[in-house]
């Protein structure tokens, strides 16, 4: 008994110990196979055939397929081999799946896409998939994300990226691999047109990288290839004082560990110095700076490792000369950028580089048809149109077509022109539905799947062929073709620009599609439902950023349900991505439809978990704005005046509770000149300042007022204080017969209407800061004391029975600390204006305190008017597409609801005294406008000699109109029952009399 319980004893270590074994061996089985030392591998499993010899031949078979190269045929087999094995081992299992990998990779590599798809999700889905090892499933999962990337559906990849990581994160920690993965997530969401989410997860992968990265070279490139990617999304997006610190903290890292790199792998070094070279190159040609990034450039050329017989070296080396240039053409240089892609052509002719001679090519063809060179523009589209893949369904042979097609209009060869564009929409039409459909019955629900940059250009392009063509036939169907095609181009941008902050090409497709459908509404006699129709196409893709953020706050949403939200939105998006997938294939299709189901359910829950509130919220925020609701909001002597400032023309669209009108306002450039000379004659107190402001009212306009008006204005016209433009006809200022207010959009107006405020809260707080020197300065400009500030709160604060912050308390800590304790806030302060960089400009608190544009955008201020009594609190940098980046768009961000704020840098004394009328006028129970009309009128009547629109124009109100108080009606109750009982006493008496009588 005793031996037969020591040989179970025996046997039992002897097992364990070859188990652990077996386990060292597969893990360093792994190592070898991640560095590609299939040679070695294969040796350690020779030497490992007494251990498990099936095992042992099996991986020794799958090594030698990846060191010799071997035919697909033979991972086939041993993959039959594994799968024969009825109760395989988990070194078995992790085989198994290890041959799914190699195989999928093996189709990738012929960019069979979707068969490696296939391949990956019939290996995830054997049980021994859960057997595999952590190292298998994260790489697996990561490779799954990686192909579906290729495949064109970024939400699986986003999906299974975020599965690689969880489990990765779950088991290592924050690795090297981790990074990888974050940095391949944000690529994922770039094409997922999520930037703010792309840059998230750049900065985790450098996060963690910065931590690790110090000792490891390969861990160094991943960090600058991180530092790269976030930098190229910042630049898009327009925030280049990040993308700065980012392309200097790039610069020391590369530079710190150069000799490092260098020692450890002269590839690993160079490809870090490309990585650099592009961070340096996109930052500096992206702000204009060409010189400096050609320089960059030319620094690769004299790098040591730099191979000039490496194909892949010289063409990442013209690629980045051809980014010079790219930008170069982005800020309109055309001759520097014809001049710089010439000089690349002897090297791509040396190398017979196919790819950086089409990408030359075309934008050659661009550059000289902007400059009218219509000859040499054609030569080199022909040029690109030789070299562009035919074969395959790809935009860029569209695209070249299109361009060809602009040049021969430009040529006077117009019916070229439409024969080209008419086939090249056609074909690609043809090309993804397999079905032949005319120009002009073309839809949108034809080309859905193509929300694409490119593709929204070509339907753009196209349509204005269509346009030119009407404008020289006069035939209706041109015109109406036109149309057609301008709103499949913005069905189109509605898929591609998912709500969030606008980018300058945004911008650019927007104001594009947008001046062709108010140019064909101008040119045709449409119906009032095609003018609603049109209308609404062109507000759903307006910028969206400004009117969620404001939303949120004014219903003051939970984090909570604020996070709900925004999962919501995304999975309605990702849900109407499959609704629109259709496929042949039984497999594909069947899982399409259990992705909608899961989606759908996934909603559920989440609408469910939502409040009431949310729930309208959400009914709010999509992509159903209508202009109906506006219209039925308008009292009949109301009128909103909305302004379209597109590329070339500028656009006005009439409202009023019965009508739209469509005014062709007049060229842009022409009117942004008007603007600026007007606005200087009228903040240096020029007395011929009334001929400038007669042109501009008499084209901005160009219609009848009636008395109460809402401009809504973009661009350079915020500027503009519309109720000083001067009518030499009837020798009267604007304001003289109308009420005048502002507003950011439509749907910011309606949603302003929506939520008017009710009560009378009129809760106010006035803050007037000390500054220590004293000032003869007479506007409210520079740092120092403002004299008439104090006494204006004073009087402003005693009216309202508000509480009064002055000197040493008007401090930056009590205005945050009192943000919730008040429903007015009177700032009567410095300000500065930071055009350049419009996140340093600030309000300016005693002790000097500085309240930073970036500040508001980060806090909630629940308050129904705030009125910064400060200069230029209204200007700012034009951003396209979001307006002007001012302190009261900030505020507006904040959740603010209306804000009086100021043009230019207004004079101390009369700021004062129009201010205590306004509030004077306000507490009368008048609305915003209205008190502040009636303040600058009585200005002007008081100080005939101070009637220059520089003393009293200055500070407009934007947003709510409504007064802070409200009277109660209970009086007229009181005194209407007064009346009757009296009138009953009277008609009692009489009769009695009457009776006595």
């Amino acid at each position: 008994m005793k031996k037969c319980f020591f040989l179970v004893l025996l046997y039992s270590i002897s097992f364990f110990s070859q188990h652990n074994e077996l386990k060292k061996i597969v893990r360093l089985s792994d190592s070898l196979e991640k560095s590609n030392d299939f040679r070695s591998a294969i040796k350690l499993w020779q030497n490992s055939r007494d251990i498990n010899p099936s095992l042992s031949k099996n991986y020794i078979d799958y090594f030698s397929f990846l060191k010799e190269k071997k035919a697909i045929s033979f991972l086939e087999n041993l993959q039959k081999k594994l799968l024969k094995i009825e109760k395989r081992t988990l070194s078995e299992s992790n085989l198994l799946i290890k041959t799914y990998q190699v195989y999928y990779k093996y189709l990738s590599e012929k960019k069979w896409w979707e068969e490696a798809i296939e391949k990956g999700l019939e290996g995830k889905k054997l049980q021994d998939f859960e057997l595999a090892s952590i190292t298998t499933k994260v790489a697996y999962f990561s490779d799954l994300a990686y192909l579906y990337r290729q495949h064109k559906n970024p939400y699986e990849a986003i999906l299974y990226y975020n599965k690689s990581l969880d489990l990765n994160i779950a088991i290592n920690g924050e690795n090297g691999d981790i990074a990888n993965d974050y940095n391949n997530l944000g690529d994922a969401y770039i094409e997922n047109y999520k930037p703010t989410k792309a840059n998230e997860c750049y900065e985790k992968a450098i996060n963690i990288l910065e931590k690790i990265a110090k000792n490891e070279p390969e861990n160094i490139d991943k960090l600058l290839t991180g530092y790269r990617n976030l930098i190229s999304n910042l630049l898009e997006y327009g925030d280049h004082e990040k993308a700065k610190k980012t392309r200097s903290k790039a610069d020391i890292l590369f530079f710190k560990n150069k000799n490092k790199l260098k020692k450890y792998s002269e590839n690993l070094y160079f490809h870090s110095r490309q990585m650099l070279i592009d961070a340096n190159v996109t930052f500096f040609a992206a702000i204009g700076e060409f010189e400096l990034a050609t320089k960059y450039c030319d620094s690769l050329k004299r790098e040591t490792s730099f191979n000039k017989e490496n194909l892949e070296a010289v063409e990442f080396s013209i690629i980045r000369f051809f980014d010079v240039a790219d930008f170069m053409y982005e800020f309109e240089e055309y001759e520097q950028t014809v001049k710089r892609l010439h000089q690349l052509e002897p090297e791509i002719q040396n190398f017979n580089l196919v790819i950086p001679k089409m990408l030359v090519n075309a934008k050659l063809g661009t550059s000289y048809e902007k400059l009218k060179n219509y000859e040499k523009a054609l030569h080199h589209i022909q040029i690109a149109e030789q070299i562009v893949d035919q074969q395959h369904f790809n935009s860029s042979k569209f695209s070249i077509q299109i361009i060809k097609a602009m040049i021969l209009s430009g040529m006077n060869r117009n019916q070229e022109a439409v024969a080209i564009s008419k086939k090249t929409l056609e074909q690609l039409v043809y090309e993804k539905t397999n079905t032949k459909i005319p120009i002009h019955q073309i839809k949108f629900e034809n080309v859905s799947e193509l929300a694409d940059a490119y593709f929204i250009n070509i339907f753009e392009k196209v349509a204005t062929v269509y346009l030119d063509k009407y404008n020289q036939s006069k035939q209706i169907k041109d015109i109406e073709i036109a149309l057609n095609l301008y709103q499949i181009a913005a069905n189109l941008f509605q898929e591609y620009y998912l709500k969030g902050e606008f980018n300058d090409y945004l911008s650019y497709y927007h104001y594009k599609i947008t001046e062709g459908i108010l140019e064909c509404s101008f040119l045709n006699t449409i119906s009032f439902q095609e003018k609603i129709k049109n209308i609404n196409l062109i507000e759903r893709n307006a910028s969206q950023h400004l009117l969620k953020e404001f939303d949120k706050k004014i219903k003051r949403r939970t984090p909570e349900n604020a996070s709900y939200l925004s999962q919501i939105n995304n999975l309605k998006v990702e849900l109407e991505y499959y609704k629109k997938q259709k496929s042949n294939d039984i497999n594909e299709q069947k899982f399409y439809t259990t992705k909608i189901t899961l989606l759908q359910k996934e909603l559920e829950a989440l609408e469910h978990k939502i409040s009431k509130t949310e729930k309208n919220y959400y009914k709010f925020n999509t992509s159903d704005f209508d202009i109906n609701q506006v219209i039925s909001k308008l009292k009949k002597e109301e009128q909103l005046v909305k302004y379209y400032v597109c590329s070339e023309t500028i656009y006005a669209l009439i409202f009023s509770n019965n009508s739209i009108e469509i005014k062709k306002i007049g060229k842009k450039k022409r009117i942004e000149k008007l603007v600026k000379n007007y606005i200087q004659q009228v903040k240096n107190i020029q007395t011929n300042f009334k001929k400038e402001s007669d042109s501009l009212y008499s084209f901005l306009l160009p219609f009848s007022l009636k008395k109460r008006v809402t401009i809504l204005p973009e661009s350079f016209l915020n500027y503009i204080p519309f109720e000083a433009l001067y009518n030499n006809q009837n020798k009267s200022y604007v304001i003289e017969n109308h009420l005048l207010s502002y507003d950011y959009s439509l749907s910011m107006w309606l949603l302003h209407k929506q939520n008017m405020k009710n009560e009378g809260n009129s809760n106010l707080a006035a803050f007037s800061p000390l500054y220590k020197e004293q000032s003869s300065n007479p506007k409210r400009s520079d740092f120092k004391e403002l004299k008439f500030a104090t006494l204006e709160s004073q009087k402003i604060a005693h009216l309202f029975r508000g509480k009064l912050f002055a000197k040493e308390d008007a401090t930056k800590t009590n205005f945050v600390k009192e943000i919730e304790n008040f429903d007015v806030f009177h700032l009567s302060m410095h300000s500065q204006l930071f055009e350049d960089d419009f996140n340093k400009s600030c309000l300016l608190f005693s002790n000097e305190e500085k309240l930073y544009f970036s500040d508001l955008y980060g806090m909630n201020i629940p308050a129904s008017l705030v009125v910064l009594s400060a200069c230029d609190t209204g200007n700012g940098t034009i951003k396209n597409g979001e307006g002007i980046m001012s302190m009261s768009r900030a505020l507006t961000y904040a959740g603010v609801k209306s804000a009086v704020v100021s043009l230019w840098q207004v004079p101390d004394q009369e700021t004062s005294e129009i201010m205590i009328s306004f509030y004077e006028n306000l507490k009368k129970g008048q609305e915003k406008n209205e008190a502040l009309a009636n303040a600058k009128m009585t200005f002007i009547k008081k100080n005939p000699l101070k009637n220059h629109p520089f003393y009293w124009a200055g500070f407009i109100v934007n947003g709510d109109t409504s007064p802070i108080i409200t009277f109660s009606n209970n009086w007229i109750i009181y005194v209407s029952i007064g009346i009757l009982l009296l009138l009953i006493a009277f008609l009692y008496k009489k009769k009695l009399f009457q009776f006595r009588k």
